[in-house]
């Protein structure tokens, strides 16, 4: 992609976020209220903001990129769980290493279990014959920050709407607000999800990189916001 592409792109996003803002406060009029009084911090604000960010570059590209995209993402996640199960059951095989670390066996114990929980998981996604698509990770954190705060579900649904729409999204013709409704009762039942994972769904965005739209964080900030909405 040439400088120029990238420089219409970033326009793009502007345009896209601009008009989603208004939209959010047209569907959300007390959210800003929240905001101001310290409801949503300043740091879980930003971490709605990746989540949205996220959401935008899901819905931008092509069915081609998007497949691409989706099972590299997937990979990503099972090859993920599958180093830190495999580092957890070796440590608890060595009672010298636990000794000489000091590590709480117990702890470690509960972070193996969860971890081989999510692993299962992303397992059978990789097995089935169904697509497992980027985008579904980032609305499952979308659905939980907005729930946590008790948001409206339909309005909820309706911004995703708005946002499929604005982004061009090439399957917005499948959805509608009784389908995603559908959807998001699977996903808060069945995803298994940790903040954990932030750290390989390029969450951080380095400050100075000119993404003026998701301004740079410290990752660890933003895996604390996580856990507080998914545990």
């Amino acid at each position: 992609m040439s400088i120029l592409d990238c420089d219409i792109r970033m326009i793009e996003k502007r345009d896209i976020i601009s008009a989603l803002r208004k939209r959010l406060r047209e569907l959300f009029p007390n959210m800003q209220s929240f905001i101001d009084d310290g409801t949503i911090t300043k740091s879980d604000w930003i971490f709605f903001g990746r989540i949205i960010y996220h959401l935008m570059n899901c819905f931008i590209v092509n069915p081609e990129k998007a497949i691409r995209r989706s099972k590299a993402q997937l990979n990503r996640i099972l090859r993920f769980y599958e180093k830190e199960v495999r580092v957890r059951k070796l440590a608890l095989k060595s009672d010298l290493f636990l000794k000489a670390n000091d590590i709480d066996v117990e702890r470690l114990k509960t972070q193996l279990c969860s971890f081989q929980e999510n692993l299962d998981y992303w397992a059978s996604r990789h097995e089935s014959t169904d697509l497992c698509f980027e985008y579904e990770i980032h609305l499952y954190l979308y659905y939980k920050w907005m729930d946590n705060y008790e948001f409206d579900d339909y309005y909820q649904r309706e911004l995703v709407m708005s946002l499929m729409n604005l982004c061009g999204y090439y399957g917005t013709r499948y959805f509608s607000l009784e389908r995603l409704g559908s959807e998001k009762k699977v996903l808060m039942s069945e995803m298994r999800i940790g903040s954990e994972l932030l750290r390989i769904l390029d969450y951080a965005t380095e400050k100075g990189s000119g993404d003026e739209m998701v301004p740079g964080s410290d990752i660890e900030v933003l895996t604390s916001e996580a856990d507080a909405h998914l545990n």
